[in-house]
């Protein structure tokens, strides 16, 4: 009698499999939501950079339209004044300059976008590492995989 109790203590194999199965759905789900959260975040990133090159092409044109006409005007009376094409020539190099600083920095906020997904990735190789353990016997999977 004594060896049907120790029987009914044990689990069984079918018991087993689906505690695996259970624990590999929950690990899966939360790479998911990791995934999710990183391409967020990724594209937040993306966005403040497109939204300063739109910036710049408002400040090319409305700013360079106005001010360009003022400054030529202004080079003209005062500096210049038999010379209207240099004076154009200037300002619209100063123009120039202004909207290639701001497009350098939209450039630069998009180049901080990362399209690889580094914590997911780290946790993948983790994960892979506590299956492998837990194959070769050194720790049990359950605890290694939902120890976080």
């Amino acid at each position: 009698m004594t060896e049907n109790h120790q029987a009914d203590a044990q689990p069984g194999v079918a018991s087993l499999v689906g505690g695996i199965l259970q624990d590999a759905q929950k690990l899966v789900r939360q790479e998911v939501a990791l995934a999710q959260r990183e391409v967020a975040q990724a594209w937040n990133k993306a966005k403040m950079g497109v939204a300063l090159l739109a910036s710049a092409l408002a400040v090319f044109f409305v700013v360079g339209v106005l001010l360009s006409f003022m400054l030529v005007k202004l080079l003209q009376l005062y500096v210049l004044p038999n010379h209207e094409w240099a004076c154009f020539a200037i300002v619209g190099g100063l123009v120039a300059l202004l909207g290639g600083a701001l497009f350098y920095c939209g450039l630069n906020q998009i180049n901080q976008v990362h399209l690889s997904l580094p914590q997911t990735a780290e946790t993948l190789r983790e994960d892979g590492q506590a299956i492998s353990d837990a194959v070769s016997g050194d720790r049990p999977a359950t605890h290694a995989l939902l120890k976080r």
